[in-house]
């Protein structure tokens, strides 16, 4: 059991977050803008331009830059896009169903972000 716990812990501090901040950023250009633009009566189009500016910058930070300077930059933004988002759901009463799925990319958008800054820190 200890074993595991310390594999969890390696797992979390070190493993490689570039897959999951390119599947947020298309999560961020791609399906949040649609889900906003079909779900919502009342369409947050601030929303959904800072969206497609996050995920195109989170992709290219990741992708074309891949900077740590970038790429802490690009979380730091898709943490809050992703917070956005779930406050957004909750607020419109949508926060149901499958929608709960917004809270999942949040959680992995801070924890991208908390690896990006670990790593970051420890280089």
């Amino acid at each position: 059991m200890k074993k595991g716990f310390s594999r969890l812990s390696e797992i979390f501090w070190y493993s490689d977050s570039e897959p999951n901040e390119v599947l947020i950023s298309f999560c961020h250009l791609i399906a949040l803008p649609a889900s906003i633009l079909m779900e919502f009566e009342t369409k947050s189009f601030l929303l959904c331009f800072v969206a497609i500016a996050a995920g195109a910058f989170q992709f290219w930070a990741v992708l074309c830059n891949g900077t740590l300077k970038m790429r802490l930059l690009a979380v730091q933004i898709a943490t809050l896009i992703g917070i956005s988002t779930v406050i957004n759901l909750y607020l419109n009463e949508l926060l149901t169903g499958s929608r709960l799925g917004w809270i999942i990319i949040a959680v992995f958008a801070i924890w991208n972000t908390i690896r990006v800054t670990h790593q970051k820190l420890h280089l």
